[in-house]
């Protein structure tokens, strides 16, 4: 009789304990998401504290210099080998408290310098070049180079535009605060930048940081989706996105804003705020906040 008891006392133990597994992967199947959520906003609050410190590091070297910084420019090839060549990550330097790697006088030791304000931790930011060794870190960032990137001064409408670089004599940029005609707060400065994840899929996030020379590496901008017809629209900023074989039309995609973010992408403007921008906003929109003087009303409520 006593062990008859055991051996019911012994089943019902293991329904018992199947019901707290059952209840347990219930549990963790709610909690996983909660976690992603969690961890999606910590990697969002970084991302936008990165940002806020390059816009200051921007009005920074304005006050500096009397201008605001570059795209850089190929005059010495790109990568670029003058470093009045390099563009905005490098000019900052001093204004991000790197002013010691800003005056290092190797450009390999640059190149190959980890600098953790231009690495999106969602993206496990800073993004190593190479491996054994390391050769250097992308920039999950972009200055804003207009409907035009990598035009020149005279003709590009956003606000880092081509330097003059090592043919000008050493003198700094072209473009001040007061050609932003639309005004600071109406004008995005710095933004995260699109990649194809694909092996070789975007050739505009496969150079360092430092000297990558008016290229996507460090420039994105709302290009025209047609050039012939600018009616149709222009890009507004996409997740990143996977392609083995990218066509001629999204190789446009490689000076568009974007990222890994779940649904926008962090921004600064002007005035130092950081805006989060859906993917969904409306192009004609973000076009405007990325041209600098097209005196167009915005409507940021819109982003």
């Amino acid at each position: 009789m006593t062990l008859r008891r055991s051996k019911r006392l012994a089943a019902f133990s293991l329904i018992e304990l199947l019901v707290v597994i059952a209840i347990i992967a219930i549990l963790i199947g709610l909690l996983l998401p909660a976690v992603q959520k969690v961890r999606e906003a910590a990697s969002k609050t970084k991302c936008q504290n990165n940002l806020k410190q390059m816009g200051i590091a921007v009005i920074g070297y304005h006050d500096a210099t009397g201008f605001l910084p570059t795209a850089g420019s190929n005059n010495s090839g790109n990568p670029a080998s003058d470093r009045l060549d390099f563009g905005w990550t490098w000019e900052i330097l001093p204004q991000i408290e790197q002013g010691s790697l800003y005056e290092n006088p190797s450009n390999a030791v640059v190149r190959s310098a980890m600098v953790r304000t231009y690495g999106c931790p969602v993206r496990d930011g800073p993004r190593a070049i190479g491996a054994n060794p390391v050769t250097g870190y992308k920039s999950d960032y972009a200055g804003n180079g207009g409907t035009n990137p990598n035009a020149a001064a005279s003709t590009c409408n956003g606000v880092f535009v081509i330097s003059r670089g090592s043919s000008g004599g050493g003198e700094p940029g072209s473009i001040r605060i007061s050609d932003v005609k639309d005004g600071m707060s109406n004008t995005l400065f710095i933004g995260e930048k699109l990649l194809n994840l694909a092996p070789g899929g975007c050739c505009s996030d496969n150079e360092s940081w430092a000297g990558p020379a008016v290229d996507g590496d460090i420039i994105r901008g709302s290009r025209p989706i047609d050039p012939t017809d600018l009616t149709r629209g222009y890009h507004a900023p996409g997740k990143d996105y996977f392609d083995t074989n990218p066509t001629v039309l999204n190789n446009n995609e490689n000076f568009r804003f974007g990222s890994a973010h779940l649904t926008g992408i962090n921004a600064v403007f002007g005035d130092g705020s950081v805006r989060f921008i859906r993917y969904t906003v409306d192009p004609f929109l973000f076009m405007r906040v990325c041209n600098r003087y097209d005196n167009e009303a915005t409507d940021l409520s819109g982003l």
